[in-house]
């Protein structure tokens, strides 16, 4: 009896019984994650039209050109890591099992801790110059708009950014992948409606009045 029951059992996906540990999320997830974590909106905007002017003797073209060679190298590790160990818990899981216990722990989460130091201003500098400031603009406020581009409009954004990231962090894998779903419709909406008034004659070339000109 124990031998058929040991044959009936059927091995989960990704997941030692001794672990407990499953991945969440499907392919379908992961690349909708890859696509609003790193799209061009939002980063591929900003740094175009704020981080460009900052630097405006530097080459921005040939080090996006640097960048990507150099990043190449990143992706083709990571995808290699994610085929061999194909496992929830990511960078963790990867230099725990590679490096051991203690070194690969040192390394995962103090490697979490400087990148989460780094994305919280960076991020909250996004979304001060890319949402409040345009909104408050909108909305006839010009010196509102002005106070999200000061040193304590953008430390409130950023305290803003903390906790909205705290929220998504611990409704878990499967809630944010709900949730992203969501966002990446309404973007691609969006965006969708973006392109239909760039075609539009007076879009893409100015004004009926401009144009008899």
């Amino acid at each position: 009896m124990a031998t058929e029951a040991l044959g009936d059992e059927r091995p989960a996906l990704f997941l030692r019984n001794a672990t407990g540990l499953v991945r969440g999320w499907n392919v379908r997830d992961s690349l909708i994650y890859a696509v609003l974590s790193t799209n061009f909106v939002t980063l591929g905007l900003f740094t175009f039209t704020y981080a460009g002017p900052s630097f405006p003797t530097g080459q921005l073209l040939t080090s996006v050109v640097i960048s990507a060679i150099l990043v190449s190298f990143l992706v083709v590790a990571y995808t290699g890591l994610i085929t061999t160990i194909p496992r929830a818990g990511g960078d963790y899981v990867w230099q725990t099992r590679i490096l051991g216990s203690g070194v690969g722990f040192v390394f995962a989460v103090t490697g979490w801790w400087f990148i989460l130091w780094l994305w919280a201003p960076i991020y909250g500098n996004i979304l001060a110059i890319q949402f409040f400031e345009p909104l408050w603009a909108t909305l006839g406020s010009p010196s509102g708009a002005a106070w999200f581009g000061t040193d304590n409009g953008i430390f409130v954004v950023s305290l803003i950014t903390i906790v909205l990231a705290g929220v998504l962090v611990s409704i878990g894998m499967a809630g944010y992948a709900r949730i992203q779903k969501w966002c990446i419709y309404g973007g691609l909406l969006g965006f969708a409606v973006i392109v239909v008034l760039l075609l539009r004659p007076w879009g893409l070339f100015g004004s009926p009045a401009l144009r008899r000109v």
